[in-house]
């Protein structure tokens, strides 16, 4: 009797004790798998094993909810940040910075993974720190030393080296910011930048040979090519005015060029050029006066004794440029229009001999020939020339003569090369010929199959022995 008590209470602590224990299972197996989430890197090697935890309060499993929450907003916050950065090449700008926040969020990853939510929430806002921190202060610091790279690198570009950093840099600004105007507009500036510095030693290089005017064509181009330029701009205006303050001692040059030749129209003129450039200028007035003075002056009769003198010695072009000049003046000095006559077919008939033997292989063509002739006759028919009309009738006609003697050329080969004197003869192939020409320019082709043509342009002139021609194909295709 005394025992059955005792039974009694062995049988219901036992199933107290069974009780407890499915309540723990249940909450192992249903309440405990809602506080553990997936890591925010998952592994592939994981199993989705959880080992057993044991029982947490209500208040625990609550506040690691509200951890666990707390952590996903961290990391939902990081991804966008991280993916900013992405989008504006953080790796190229702040890589070690970036790397050591990802490998933080890793960390992050394994404190969340062991369900410690809180440290976590720790390590991700380190992370989060560090990425905002990339955003906000390097990312503005890194866009305005790139452009701020790329604009000196341009400004002061001097070879390649500072073109391609200025490209670098303007790219990487792009890069960082997409849409900033200012780092697109560097990156087209560096684009160009090859060629404007192309256009500007052009510049420089005329403006040393004092070509000022394609020197301001090349700075031109530059300035259209890239606007904002200091450099080309500040080039383009020294250009301009260098050119301005040459148009003016170009004009007082002319003007005085004009006097000397007693071109008064042409010096007033030139004058008054410069003085539309520097109208106050002491010099211009000094000078209209000056033509003016020298004009009122210079008395007919002293031009007409100096032409006639020319006209004596033969420098029938000085003389018919004399007389010119004071018909231009008055052209009522009957003297001087009849004087004009004479002189005008002296220096007519000078020039077209002196032509003539300038270029004697002119003569080797037919219509050039007979013209010799006829001016050889007209020549001969001068009566009482002078010493000079003597000289050229005596070189024009041996110079006639010569034309027409064929000289005896000499031309080699290889047998193999087919050869054409131009106008002349298809000669074929050989090993050695001669041909005889007048004398004159001519041309030799040679053709061989499998080779590259050749021309061989000579003189044939009676004057000067001929060597040999050779003409042949030796460079293959």
């Amino acid at each position: 009797m005394t025992n059955e008590p005792k039974s009694s209470n062995q049988n219901k602590n036992q199933k107290r004790v069974i009780a407890t224990l499915l309540i723990l299972v249940a909450a192992v197996v249903i309440v405990l798998p809602n506080y553990v989430s997936k890591p925010w890197v998952a592994d592939a090697s994981q199993t989705d094993f959880s080992p057993p935890a044991p029982a947490v309060s209500p208040s625990a499993a609550a506040e690691k909810t509200k951890y666990r929450q707390d952590a996903q907003s961290l990391l939902a916050e990081i991804i966008n940040v991280r993916d900013r950065l992405n989008g504006q090449s953080v790796k190229r700008w702040g890589e070690l910075e970036f790397r050591l926040a990802l490998q933080g969020i890793e960390v992050g990853d394994e404190q969340y993974n062991y369900g410690d939510y809180q440290k976590a929430i720790e390590t991700y806002q380190v992370s989060l720190d560090q990425m905002k921190d990339l955003e906000s202060a390097v990312l503005p610091q890194k866009l305005l030393e790139a452009k701020k790279i790329s604009l000196t690198a341009i400004e002061s570009a001097g070879g390649d080296s500072d073109s391609e950093l200025a490209i670098n840099m303007a790219d990487l600004a792009t890069a960082i910011a997409p849409y900033d105007k200012e780092a697109k507009m560097l990156a087209d500036r560096a684009g160009n930048l090859t060629q404007l510095m192309t256009l500007l030693a052009k510049g420089r290089y005329n403006s040393e040979q004092n070509d000022l005017v394609s020197a301001k064509a090349a700075y031109e181009e530059a300035v259209a090519l890239d606007t904002q330029h200091l450099g080309a701009a500040a080039a383009l205006l020294a250009t301009k005015q260098s050119i301005t303050e040459q148009n003016f001692r170009d004009h007082m040059s002319d003007g005085f060029v004009a006097l000397n030749k007693l071109d008064f129209q042409g010096a007033f003129i030139a004058f008054n050029k410069a003085g539309a450039i520097h109208p106050n200028h002491p010099s211009v007035q000094q000078a209209l006066n000056q033509v003016t003075t020298e004009q009122s002056q210079q008395l007919v009769d002293q031009q007409m004794i100096q032409a006639d003198t020319l006209a004596q010695q033969e420098q029938w072009h000085e003389a018919l440029a004399i007389y010119q000049q004071l018909l231009l003046a008055d052209n009522s000095l009957t003297e001087a229009k009849i004087s004009m006559i004479s002189v005008s077919v002296r220096s007519t008939l000078d020039r077209q001999i002196t032509k003539l033997l300038d270029d004697p292989r002119s003569l080797a063509a037919s219509p050039v020939f007979y013209r010799g002739t006829n001016l050889l006759a007209d020549a001969r028919g001068i009566i009482n020339p002078g010493p000079r009309l003597r000289r050229q009738i005596n070189q024009l006609d041996k110079a006639l003569d010569a034309s027409q003697i064929p000289v005896t050329i000499i031309i080699q080969s290889d047998n193999l090369t087919q050869i054409t004197v131009y106008k002349v003869a298809d000669l074929g192939a050989f090993q050695e010929t001669s041909i005889s020409l007048k004398p004159g320019l001519y041309v030799a082709a040679g053709q061989r199959f499998g080779y590259r043509d050749v021309r061989v342009e000579f003189e044939v002139s009676a004057q000067t022995p001929m060597e040999s021609i050779v003409v042949i194909c030796v460079e293959k295709l």
